[in-house]
């Protein structure tokens, strides 16, 4: 799947609602159970970044070593995906329904309390999970390796954060920290309500209004900005946009469009010429109700920085990197990529955009991507191809692919449509 196309997969909007609890209520949210096992003031633990999203170890119940997508959108711990060979033995679990955004339906999970969570030189006791039931994201094959799950407030609440998306690293620091003020760096206030983290940032649309927005900062949303139409009458769409598949959130699909803005800024950072999505009103009634927010702000923007999230002091620091200038690209391919076997360089066509360079050469599910400018996919990762689809507008990817038994070859033109 192209970034693009997996842009709001996970912008989950993960909010989860138990609406039935079939044998006991949940505890409080509100004892801090996640430490330092050693006296040191910070561990530094390398991700994978794929998609934009920040792929951790993470172990349950002495579990073997599982990857979690740490999200700052997330409530609480999230099991989407289990394989033979994990095993997790979970304390007492009880069969609840949960919602959250999308056209759908109540999903079945198994919430589970008492649990102990660990990363590297960090654990967590009474550590509360839910697994859903079936898995309804397919993260493994959109991400290119196994995906087992979510995990975020335990980690923000309890720890100064710090993502490197440069060099890939994730610094936790003591509460009690004092980090040097970097020159370059800008703090924020973060208004953290019902267990997230919201900014003030400024859009300016192509009709020339600047409107100031409330945003939950989501580091599980792959996109740029997602803003809610009905939420101000003073957001618009703009002149030229198009009907998009946004995602998959728990209560189902996520529809809407997709079109550009003039720039978006944060104090004194500000971004040009940038994609937003804008699902549909029925997808966010759930978000809407929460906060008062006016969207989500994702980490197609945050990667841009280095980023410090500060949840005890209430602060948002955010550092320029070497992204800062990259210009923002959508879906120049216009198909989407899977990996029906995770952790394996195979590569499918799992969906074909409508007025779309790949529409317009012929391309259709389930062609299997061979090459592309004579390179062979076997040889590339997941993150490679998908920067070659997202490269610039006017460049000639060459293509060999096969349908059934037959190959062959096309050359595809990537355009922006927005």
């Amino acid at each position: 799947m192209t970034r693009a196309g997996f842009l709001t997969l996970l912008c989950l909007f993960l909010y989860l609602l138990p609406s039935l609890v079939t044998a006991q209520e949940q505890p409080p949210f509100e004892k801090d159970t996640v430490y330092f096992t050693s006296k040191r003031k910070k561990i530094t633990i390398p991700f994978k970044l794929v998609h934009n999203l920040i792929i951790i170890p993470v172990q349950i119940n002495n579990s073997s070593s599982l990857n979690f997508i740490l999200d700052s959108g997330v409530k609480n711990t999230l099991i989407t995906r289990l394989y033979f060979s994990d095993s997790l033995n979970l304390n007492t679990a009880d069969k609840i329904k949960i919602q959250g955004l999308g056209k759908g339906y109540e999903v079945e999970a198994l919430y589970s309390s008492g649990n102990i969570m660990q990363m590297r030189g960090i654990r967590g006791e009474n550590h509360q999970v839910y697994v859903l039931m079936e898995d309804i994201f397919n993260l493994s094959m959109r991400m290119g390796m196994p995906v087992h799950g979510i995990i975020g407030y335990d980690i923000f609440k309890n720890f100064i954060v710090k993502i490197n998306y440069n060099t890939e690293q994730l610094t936790l620091y003591r509460p009690d920290a004092k980090l040097r003020k970097k020159k370059k760096a800008e703090e924020y206030p973060l208004h953290i309500e019902n267990y997230k983290a919201y900014v003030n940032a400024n859009v300016r649309q192509k009709n020339g209004d600047t409107v100031t927005v409330k945003l939950v900062l989501d580091t599980g949303a792959s996109h740029t900005v997602s803003l809610y139409l009905p939420t101000d009458k003073r957001l618009t769409l703009p002149p030229k946009v198009m009907e998009a598949y946004l995602g998959r959130g728990l209560g189902g699909d996520i529809h809407g469009k997709i079109g550009r803005l003039d720039a978006f800024a944060l104090g004194r950072y500000e971004l040009e010429d940038l994609p937003a999505s804008y699902p549909d009103e029925e997808s966010i009634k759930l978000a809407m109700n929460i906060s008062n927010r006016n969207g989500n702000l994702g980490s197609d923007i945050l990667n841009r920085f280095t980023v410090i999230f500060d949840y005890p002091h209430n602060k948002l620091t955010l550092i320029p990197n070497s992204k800062f200038k990259k210009p923002f690209n959508y879906n120049l391919a216009g198909f989407e990529l899977s990996t029906p076997l995770p952790g394996t360089n195979f590569y499918i066509i799992a969906d074909v955009t409508d007025n779309s360079p790949a529409k317009q050469v012929g391309l259709q599910p389930g062609d299997q991507l061979l090459h592309i400018n004579g390179l062979d996919c076997k040889d590339m990762k997941l993150m490679e191809v998908l920067n070659l689809m997202d490269s610039k507008p006017g460049r000639i990817l060459r293509l060999k692919l096969k349908r059934n038994t037959q190959i062959f070859d096309v050359n595809l033109v990537l355009q922006s449509r927005i």
